[in-house]
């Protein structure tokens, strides 16, 4: 298949916001750190998904306001339904927008999840599965494990805390399988093993 190219675009009314669309089908509403484009891991989604990448700008505003503002414009492209990522820096957001309980998001996946609040975590009622790069140390799946004993983690070999850029095709097939097949996503459908 061809790679698939990122169109920029605006949403929103006011202080709109840009974001990055490519591929069609059901929405992944990603959220990723400050300056940060989409990566590969995104590419390879939109292969079989519509990608939106939302980006943490300075002016976005604390996590709870970008969750707010990215939520206003999700509702504005028309989406009623998601799976949402957050990835470093973007995870807070992410946690944040999806404790809002009228929106209709599916799961969430937060690969190598930066600064999230730890308060808010506790209330996440949704399918979620948090990544973490074998790189950033093991102690990582304690903490999550923690603060939401129901979700899945999962580590990414070889891989830190920019699992998008370092292993974009582990991010993207434990991704799509985690949105499509929820807690059944570690025996693969297609060869019977998880992504090495």
């Amino acid at each position: 298949m061809t790679e698939m190219t990122f169109a920029q675009r605006w949403a929103g009314e006011g202080r709109r916001l840009p974001y990055y669309e490519a591929g069609s089908g059901e929405t992944i509403v990603a959220i990723v750190g400050d300056g940060e484009l989409p990566t590969r891991a995104h590419a390879l989604l939109a292969e079989r998904r519509r990608v939106i990448v939302f980006t943490m700008t300075a002016d976005v505003g604390s996590p709870q306001e970008a969750a707010r503002r990215i939520g206003a414009a999700a509702t504005a492209l028309g989406i009623e339904r998601f799976d949402l990522m957050g990835e470093g820096a973007g995870a807070a957001a992410a946690v944040w927008l999806a404790l809002v309980p009228e929106a209709d998001i599916g799961s969430v996946v937060l690969a190598a999840p930066d600064d999230l609040p730890d308060e808010a975590f506790h209330d996440l009622k949704r399918p979620a599965l948090v990544l973490s790069g074998t790189k950033d140390g093991f102690d990582a799946g304690d903490r999550w494990r923690t603060l939401l004993p129901d979700c899945h983690f999962m580590f990414v070999y070889d891989a830190g805390s920019a699992i998008g850029a370092e292993r974009p095709e582990a991010l993207a097939f434990i991704a799509r399988e985690f949105f499509e097949r929820r807690d059944l996503f570690l025996v693969s459908r297609e060869n019977g093993r998880v992504f090495p």
